[in-house]
């Protein structure tokens, strides 16, 4: 039990200490909002079933506030955010958004945009708390994970464990159990999703995962661990973190990384220059491409002035894209940003892809 518990806080100081920008390497709040549905591309929006009678009763829930669901012992928050058309009796769209490693529901809110923009397309946005870190006290390297007590962590490596490619585990990593790094974060998704569908008037066929750096790794494990229940997910800066991808199940999967990013290596192998032996980008979004019976050979777009490099494969059970953007760091891009500018606006792009992924 002690190695185990060593091996474990071995790999919550690299994780921690890799993941941490992700809570600040965002830029300004002030974004424009887009009103209106827009038209998806490539297909159209699936035709809403309805609720009988209303759940919740129009008013019940306050925008944004934050609620609590049990599960596994801790009390889980989550905030959720209701469109302004939603009635109660016409079934919603719904997105889980997930924050980075140390972040907060109202930081990933707040760097995405996402309440106002989804909300402005008629979704449902879900954004819920990750479990907070702790630190066994009688590991050798209590010490010096100590800073990262109590930080919000996804545990992104599912039922499968950690996937450290060909190289196999680096020192110290052998045998850590994904149990032994955090919370059952896919079961208490899952089991979100069960409870919002209950409480909410939510169609089953367009429920969808995003999120930044460790929330990115954790919405491409759902992709893999409950893949059936998802229409689409989005990962931005960390794509290539999730563990082994078990199940058979195609969902649609939209990736966008820059190839600058020094937390998340866009050429994968290290997290923060430490060897994990973790795949590239362009190598993990090639096994989802497989994964989806895609054909082989992207086709290839360059956009923004070759700023950005799209990568979007053909004959797919379920529709595949990468969107590489040179120069770019460890920061969820959007376009109308001040301080960050970016060539491409993640959010838009984002909801231009669920709108066009319904079952």
């Amino acid at each position: 039990m002690h190695r185990r518990r060593h091996l474990a806080t071995v790999a919550v100081i690299v994780l921690a200490g890799s993941l941490l920008a992700a809570c600040t390497g965002s830029g300004s709040t002030s974004h424009r909002s887009t009103s209106g549905t827009a038209a998806p591309p490539g297909g159209s929006v699936p035709v809403a079933e309805r609720c009988t009678p209303a759940r919740p009763a129009p008013g019940a829930i306050v925008a944004g506030q934050t609620q609590t669901l049990p599960h596994g012992g801790l009390e889980r928050r989550y905030a959720v955010h209701l469109p302004p058309t939603y009635d109660g009796s016409t079934a919603a769209p719904l997105i889980l958004n997930l924050h980075g490693f140390g972040s907060t529901i109202e930081r990933q809110d707040a760097i995405t945009d996402l309440p106002s923009r989804a909300g402005a397309r008629g979704y449902v946005v879900v954004t819920p708390q990750g479990a907070p870190l702790s630190v066994p006290v009688d590991s050798p390297e209590a010490e010096q994970a100590a800073g990262f007590e109590g930080f919000s962590f996804w545990n992104f490596f599912g039922s499968s464990g950690i996937d450290f490619g060909a190289a196999g585990p680096p020192p110290g990593f052998e045998g850590v159990a994904s149990s032994a790094l955090g919370a059952d974060d896919v079961g208490f998704l899952a089991a979100l999703i069960d409870h919002l569908a209950a409480e909410l008037c939510v169609d089953p066929r367009r429920i969808y995962a995003t999120g930044m750096s460790n929330g990115a790794g954790m919405a491409t494990t759902l992709g893999c661990e409950i893949g059936g229940r998802l229409a689409a997910v989005a990962a931005v800066s960390g794509v290539n973190l999730t563990g082994a991808c078990p199940g058979h199940d195609a969902v649609a999967v939209l990736a966008f990384h820059g190839d600058a990013d020094d937390v998340v290596a866009y050429t994968g192998g290290t997290l923060m220059g430490v060897q994990l032996g973790n795949p590239s980008v362009p190598a993990r979004m090639a096994a989802w491409a497989a994964r989806n019976g895609c054909d082989p050979g992207p086709g290839v777009e360059d956009r923004a002035g070759g700023q950005v490099t799209v990568m979007r494969w053909s004959g797919c059970d379920r529709p595949v894209q990468l969107w590489t953007l040179h120069g770019w760091g460890h920061r969820w891009p959007l376009g109308s940003s001040a301080e960050h500018a970016a060539p491409v606006d993640a959010t838009e792009q984002v909801l231009d892809f669920f709108d066009g992924s319904g079952s």
